[in-house]
């Protein structure tokens, strides 16, 4: 009996593909400002900038920028957990080839509206998938609880201070 792929297998649903031509043109323009302020410089580090964003810009908890305020990131479909470091640059490399990169754009856009999962060429490659989740709306709430109870825990310590110090004058 042949084997399946993994990606054609996935028991998560495709993300909202709006969402993620959303995050892809907030990424496309970081690499495009980057590409941009070489240009006008002529400083190889800006190059080398956008093109390490590029690779890489699904490595940190499987969220780029875009990916982020949009609430989506990538999952490596191996193990469920979001994109490592490596699962990036193997989604992302054929993006670096000279040429071949903006033909490869439309192509992606394809297989994202045709394939089951929205998986594109890369996420194939590196058996990742992208998913919707937690974003940055979601980040800012949980930052603003945690900041909530904060504020609590601050108050209730004052006012055990302030029992304490009233104690301790009757005391004395």
């Amino acid at each position: 009996m042949p084997q399946l792929p993994r990606g054609l297998i996935s028991p998560y649903p495709k993300a909202d593909i709006t969402r993620r031509l959303l995050a892809a043109t907030m990424d496309g323009l970081i690499v495009v400002a980057c590409g941009r302020l070489y240009w006008s410089s002529g400083s190889a580090p800006y190059l080398v900038a956008g093109a390490v964003y590029l690779l890489f810009r699904d490595a940190m908890r499987g969220q780029s920028i875009g990916k982020l305020v949009c609430g989506l990131f990538v999952i490596s479909l191996e193990t469920g957990r979001p994109a490592s470091l490596a699962a990036s640059a193997r989604r992302n490399a054929l993006l670096l080839l000279p040429l071949a990169n903006v033909p490869l754009i439309f192509l992606e856009g394809t297989l994202i509206v045709r394939d089951p999962q929205g998986q594109r060429l890369g996420d194939r490659l590196a058996q990742t998938q992208v998913v919707e989740g937690f974003g940055a709306k979601d980040l800012v709430k949980s930052f603003q609880d945690w900041l909530m109870t904060l504020g609590a825990d601050v108050r209730r310590a004052a006012g055990r201070r302030r029992r304490a110090s009233v104690r301790v004058d009757r005391a004395a």
